[in-house]
């Protein structure tokens, strides 16, 4: 009797439901091994087929289930922990990672917020080996796109690529059940790599007024939906912006007036810059209880810019901020 084939999930997220599905419409077991940050995203699967281990130590599951044996493939979908060589090792060259982002050019986290920093509206996912270096391996499977206008935040980004990621992954796994291979590989050139690395809110958030116009306005919009929003004083207090518009003008205001706000509409709060002025939505604006008035200013210590820049991070499997140093 022929043994049932498992796929091996490592991580969570959106793309965990599609693996499932695919590996049962072909006869596959999965195991699911994930941590306490994607605990909600685990309520609804209830399948004797599927077997899910949740935990922050990923060693400890890996004594769990069903023990990855010849044929078996494992998957990551944004996996918390760093798979070691001994993990990646066992499944024989057919341990995959699902990277939402073109490959080479942005290897690393750090998700959307960095293309709309680099206003690079060129898209892509991919599928590639999983190896101890850092999304270096070959890739099997990819699909490349180009943003729309209308995406602004990294929500409009996220739901946009998820949906061509979703396709692609679909299409690669039902091939692979069937054929027992992943693919064609594509190279994945380090000469042609970038790297950059993951972003926190609460750390990398703070507005620097200083920054030319159309800066301010990625930034804030970088920062948006999903996340906590930028960040900024205005008299004494931190307050967060979500989205805003720049508008260059010939007549400009002095460097001396950034950050003033110098008219207020029933809906819009106008800001000065030296370039020429932004406009905040009110409801973009939080806490809500923060009542802006003419003459007031936008404003970020030095001291909170220099730590953003300064500080670099890294996640716990159970979703906490470590600083690195």
């Amino acid at each position: 009797m022929n043994r049932i084939k498992t796929l091996h999930i490592f991580g969570g997220g959106v793309f965990v439901k599609t693996a499932v599905r695919k590996a049962h419409e072909n006869g596959w077991k999965v195991v699911l091994r994930t941590s306490k940050r994607f605990e909600n995203d685990i309520d609804g699967f209830n399948d004797k087929a599927l077997d899910v281990f949740c935990g922050n130590n990923i060693n400890n599951l890996m004594k769990k289930g069903r023990v990855p044996e010849n044929g078996d493939i494992g998957i990551s979908f944004s996996a918390p922990w760093i798979l070691s060589k001994d993990i990646i090792d066992i499944f024989k060259g057919r341990i995959f990672n699902l990277h939402n982002q073109p490959l080479p050019k942005y290897r690393g986290g750090g998700g959307a917020s960095w293309n709309i920093l680099m206003n690079d509206r060129k898209g892509g996912s991919c599928i590639h080996l999983l190896t101890p270096k850092l999304d270096a391996g070959k890739i099997f499977s990819k699909t490349s796109f180009q943003f729309p206008k209308s995406c602004r935040t990294p929500e409009d980004f996220d739901k946009f690529s998820i949906k061509k990621a979703t396709k692609m992954l679909d299409a690669w796994l039902d091939n692979f059940f069937k054929t027992g291979l992943p693919g064609k590989a594509i190279l994945n050139r380090d000469e042609d790599s970038e790297y950059w690395p993951r972003l926190n809110t609460e750390i990398h958030a703070w507005i620097n007024w200083t920054w030319p116009i159309s800066d301010i306005e990625s930034f804030c919009n970088a920062f948006s939906h999903p996340h906590s929003g930028a960040k900024t004083e205005i008299n004494g207090t931190d307050v967060r912006i979500f989205k805003i518009k720049s508008f260059k003008k010939k007549k400009k205001f002095h460097t001396f007036q950034t950050g003033l706000i110098f008219k207020k509409s029933k809906k819009n709060i106008f800001i000065a810059h030296g370039e020429g002025y932004l406009v905040l939505d009110k409801d973009d604006l939080y806490p809500k209880s923060v009542k802006p008035r003419l003459g007031d200013r936008f404003f970020t210590s030095s001291k909170k810019i220099e730590n953003s820049f300064s500080t670099r991070i890294q996640y716990t499997p159970d979703g906490k901020v470590i600083k690195e140093i």
